[in-house]
């Protein structure tokens, strides 16, 4: 499944990870404002010709449920984490690798292939500086069993 830029749906992107998981997992658009939450991940997608065509930034609460659904890790390791203000090994991992499939959600007709090219796990992680270009969505992302964490899709408009 690809979202091809602009502006993925919430509901696709709901589905998108529903499949990825095996979980329901529904997806609200928010105001950019409501992500009051610091953030602690940043992923940065670029093409063959190394140019930035996304990124994905969310807070450590929807970073640590990303990586606990991915491999149905128990929500005492989440709450392990979120006390101690930093992703676990196991759930910075999975993490990684969500974000490495979320790939899929930067599709662009004129690009050869879009690729995760890092990601960044950091307290107070900061957003990355906006192109004029640019357009940020930002979304509650709510998994079945896991609760719900801000995630903000950052892509060419």
């Amino acid at each position: 499944m690809s979202i091809a830029s602009p502006a993925p749906l919430a509901d696709e992107i709901g589905k998108f990870m529903t499949h990825l998981f095996g979980l329901k997992v529904s997806t609200t658009e928010i105001k950019s404002q409501e992500l009051c939450q610091p953030l602690a991940a940043v992923a940065t997608y670029t093409d063959g010709h190394d140019l930035i065509r996304g990124q994905i930034v969310c807070d450590l609460r929807c970073a640590s449920i990303l990586g606990a659904a991915l491999t149905q890790i128990p929500m005492g390791v989440v709450d392990d984490s979120l006390e101690s203000g930093e992703l676990s090994a196991n759930l910075r991992a999975n993490a990684y690798e969500v974000f490495n499939i979320c790939v899929n959600l930067f599709s662009y007709p004129q690009s050869r292939r879009v690729v995760l090219s890092e990601v960044r796990f950091e307290k107070q992680a900061e957003t990355p500086p906006m192109k004029p270009t640019w357009r940020s969505d930002a979304f509650q992302v709510n998994i079945e069993r896991y609760g719900s964490g801000f995630l903000r899709l950052i892509h060419c408009a």
